[in-house]
């Protein structure tokens, strides 16, 4: 048994294989940065055609490189969404046109789900009440998922993710794109105590909910005051400063939530998924809660924080195993951009 994956949400394009046991035969994540880093964030329509040109070959290698042909494949898994609609238009019309020869089982995988899904090994990981956060440049959400792999929703941004709030701050700052990253190695270089960015409290009408809309704004009006109004960069010596303003800010908004639901749920086990869940000072919090909490802490490893199509195959694995797949001729596979993640 052999099940190609397949991702391509927004600006990564990814494929890879696993045989039955979930064992990796191949894995590669091919990335779009220095595409879209001149516009300081992505452009769908370039997105979906750079997919378009890459993807091809992409699973031509996957195959070449570990033997296997469309015979041996028992499904195909494909990400269905949420995402960039041209984007994910690519991907699932690929993994249709490769299944359609040989009537191969296709398994549409949600996106958010498979964030969730690189943080743990096995099903059998998941023990007792478990709560997964997913915080990533498109979202950031707390799910009950004791029920795998049924999403039950605690809470939820009300406006911007936490990866977009980095990438912002990154893109007002001139750093590279994306943010993220950028803002957490500058951050390490201060030695200045931070300063914050809202006067009190950041209030939301359901209080376990998050919100960064005025964290955004809030920052980009403490920066312009700090330039006078003038069009600029900050002095050099300033950028860690406020590279670790944001980041202390962000990631105090979210324990400010995390915090709670862990208290009110009392969760044995917790994952931790999505592409800001690579950022090692938000997994040093995490890890210091659930230890002092005595909750199981599942991490997606740094290679599958981003999108990856390793965690769509094996969610793809999982799902042939429980006979849950779409047959030939495909009726029920279409994009769906804004599905709900709480499945």
């Amino acid at each position: 048994m052999k099940v190609l994956g397949i991702e391509t949400s927004c600006d990564d394009t990814s494929v890879a294989l696993v045989d039955e046991t979930g064992a990796t035969l191949f894995l590669e994540t091919l990335g779009q940065e220095t595409l879209h880093e001149r516009y300081g964030g992505v452009v769908p329509e370039l997105a979906s055609r750079a997919h378009a040109q890459i993807l091809p070959n992409l699973v031509s290698k996957a195959f070449q490189e570990t033997g296997t042909g469309l015979s041996d494949l028992s499904a195909i898994a494909v990400t269905r969404g949420p995402g960039l609609s041209g984007s994910l238009l690519v991907g699932v019309s690929h993994a249709k046109g490769l299944a359609f020869s040989l009537k191969t089982p296709i398994v549409a995988v949600h996106h958010v789900v498979a964030h969730l899904r690189g943080a743990f090994g096995d099903v059998s990981d998941l023990r007792g009440k478990t709560l997964g956060l997913v915080v990533s440049g498109g979202h950031t959400h707390l799910y009950d998922v004791t029920c795998w792999p049924k999403l039950k929703g605690i809470s939820k941004t009300v406006d911007d993710a936490a990866g977009e709030t980095f990438d912002k701050g990154g893109k007002l700052m001139g750093l590279p794109f994306p943010g993220g990253p950028a803002i957490e190695r500058m951050a390490r270089e201060n030695t200045r105590p931070t300063f914050p960015l809202t006067k009190g409290p950041i209030r939301t009408e359901d209080p376990l909910n998050f919100s960064f809309s005025g964290m955004k704004t809030a920052f980009s009006l403490k920066l312009r005051q700090a330039l006078n109004g003038q069009e600029g960069m900050l002095p050099p010596e300033d950028l860690p400063l406020w590279a670790d303003s944001l980041q202390t800010a962000i990631l105090d908004h979210l324990f400010s939530r995390i915090t709670k639901v862990i208290e009110s749920e009392s969760p044995e086990t917790f994952l931790l998924g999505g592409g800001v869940a690579i950022n090692k000072v938000l997994r040093e919090r995490m890890g210091a809660l659930c230890q002092k909490k005595g909750i199981n802490l599942l991490m997606a490893p740094p290679r599958l924080c981003g999108d990856n199509a390793l965690s769509i195959a094996l969610i793809g694995l999982d799902s042939i195993k429980q006979g849950i797949f779409t047959p030939f001729p495909y009726r029920d596979i279409s994009v769906q951009a804004r599905w709900d993640p709480s499945l």
